[in-house]
This record gives C-alpha cells, sequence and structure tokens, in this order.
C-alpha cells in the first residue's frame, strides 16, 4: 500500500515538472503592460496602512518576538513539568505555535524578498502561495510514508 501511495506521489511530482516546464517554455507572460484604464491607483491604495506603519518600528517587532518567545517558554515548561493532563496539550500547542510559526515566517520572507525585488504584490502573493502549496505537498507526502 505505502508503495503505491509512494509511485502516486513521485508521478503527480513529475506532473508538476512537466507543468513548470510547460510554463517556463510559455509566452512571455511577464512582458504584459496593462492599458491606461488599468494603471491609474486610487490616493487611497497608495497610502500606508497602520500595519505597515507598525511593521516599519523596530520596537513592535521586539515586542511581538518577546512575547512569542515567553508563550513558548511558559508551553515547555507545562508540558515538562505540569500535571499529567496538561503536558500533552501544551506540547501539541507548544509544537503548532512553532510549524505556524516556521510556515509564517517563510511566506511572509519569500512575498517581502519578492515585493523587495521589484515584483508586484500580486505575483509576490502567488509566490508565497507556491511555497505554501509546495510545504502542504511535502506534510501530505510525510503523511503517505509515515
Amino acid at each position: 500500500m505505502a508503495t503505491a501511495y509512494l509511485a502516486s506521489t513521485a508521478l503527480m511530482g513529475v506532473l508538476v515538472m512537466a507543468v513548470v516546464a510547460w510554463m517556463v517554455r510559455g509566452r512571455g507572460w511577464y512582458q504584459y503592460s496593462p492599458g491606461a484604464s488599468t494603471s491609474s491607483r486610487s490616493p487611497a491604495v497608495d497610502r500606508e496602512s497602520r500595519f505597515t506603519e507598525m511593521a516599519d518600528q523596530p520596537m513592535v517587532w521586539v515586542a511581538a518576538f518577546a512575547v512569542l518567545v515567553v508563550g513558548l517558554l511558559v508551553g515547555v515548561v507545562a508540558s515538562i513539568s505540569g500535571p499529567v493532563e496538561t503536558q500533552a496539550t501544551a506540547g501539541l500547542a507548544v509544537a503548532v505555535v512553532g510549524g505556524a510559526g516556521l510556515c509564517g515566517y517563510l511566506l511572509f520572507g519569500v512575498y517581502l524578498s519578492a515585493t523587495r525585488r521589484g515584483h508586484p504584490r500580486s505575483l509576490a502573493v502567488a509566490e508565497s502561495a507556491t511555497v505554501a502549496g509546495v510545504l502542504f505537498l511535502i506534510a501530505i507526502g510525510f503523511q503517505l510514508v509515515a
């Protein structure tokens, strides 16, 4: 049964490679320039949001990191030395928060690096979604093997 799952995963990998090769050899969509009617942006779009302003302040990042570290520390202590009833729950919570933090860090990093390279936001979101899909496929592959 596991061999069939591995063969299916390998076949899907070949299919993904074929689709990527087909897209790379396709027409130059990145050279497309929209018309004048779609390129005008409203002033409301150009204004920075409150979240963007806060994200530019280093102290906000330091405070968020400190809250995350303290929360994970409390979870680890609860999973190690807490009552038996809370050990499994605290361990699972630490694993979920750690995994979500790692995935969020990776996806936001892909988005940020894409926008810094000059890609439009839509392309940066697409690149982040692609990375999320690959992570999902890797997780499914591990589930099938285990």
